[in-house]
């Protein structure tokens, strides 16, 4: 049986790409040594020379490795593929130019195991780094300020989370479609599997070092003024299940 499918993304990241594999296996090196069982998946989307390059060889370890080539060009739909791949029980996402704390996978882990089946893993705060410098604190969803409403106006949580297999399956990443003025997947997505039960919770001590590069997806979307797709969180009538403080705007 495998604990955690560490999932990586790659699109055209460069050697940038190497830098994150290494953070990703030094975290699951912990992990395994920490009694977990772990398995790599890859999934190189419409890649790149050199960031197929940087998955030639990948780095020796005694768990399962998977690497595929998609032609999805969407991250989205690159992540789902992983899923459907995936043989833990949760599965963990990291970008081919971000990087995670050595210690993520296994205080993730062990905040998860305190409801396996709803319990979605956020770091405590995102680094970001490069052409952007500032520091991202999620908020944990049990706590007493968290107001569930927030969500229809600022996303609250990242994607790059540790999350029941079972909750992507039956919450897919809903694909990018900034064309005809629909983006940011991960706040929809935080929003629907909110609707469905699960609990966003913050792992403390944890960090995600997040790239920002000058022109990003989230950067694009923003400068388009792309909208997430409407969720039941936009009906006024409707109060979000599992929060520590659910409320409707007349309560003041």
């Amino acid at each position: 049986m495998t604990d955690i499918s560490a999932i990586l993304t790659a699109h055209g990241e460069g050697v940038l790409a190497g830098i994150s594999l290494h953070a990703t296996v030094d975290a699951m090196r912990r992990a395994e040594n920490d009694g977990l069982s772990c398995e790599l998946i890859v999934v190189l989307d419409r890649p790149d020379a050199i960031t197929r390059e940087m998955f030639s060889a990948l780095p020796p370890g005694g768990w399962r490795t998977r690497v595929e080539q998609v032609d999805f060009g969407d991250q989205g739909m690159a992540r789902n593929h992983a899923v459907g791949l995936a043989a833990g029980s949760h599965v963990a996402f990291i970008d081919a130019d971000d990087l995670w704390s050595e210690n993520w996978l296994v205080e993730a882990w062990k905040l998860c195991g305190r409801d396996p089946a709803r319990i979605i893993a956020h770091p405590e705060l995102d680094w970001f780094f490069q052409e952007n410098g500032n520091l991202f604190f999620h908020i944990d969803q049990t706590d007493p300020d968290f107001d569930p409403l927030m969500l229809r106006f600022i996303n609250c949580w990242d994607a790059l989370c540790m999350a029941p297999r079972k909750a992507c399956l039956e919450v897919p990443f809903p694909s990018r479609d900034i064309d005809t003025g629909f983006a940011f997947e991960d706040w929809q997505w935080n929003c629907e599997t909110l609707e469905k039960g699960y609990v966003h919770r913050v792992v403390p001590d944890t960090i995600h070092f997040k790239r920002r590069r000058r022109v990003s997806q989230n950067i694009q979307a923003s400068g388009r003024r792309a909208l997430v797709r409407r969720t039941a969180l936009f009906r006024y009538d409707w109060t979000p299940p599992g929060c520590g403080r659910a409320r409707h705007p007349q309560d003041g």
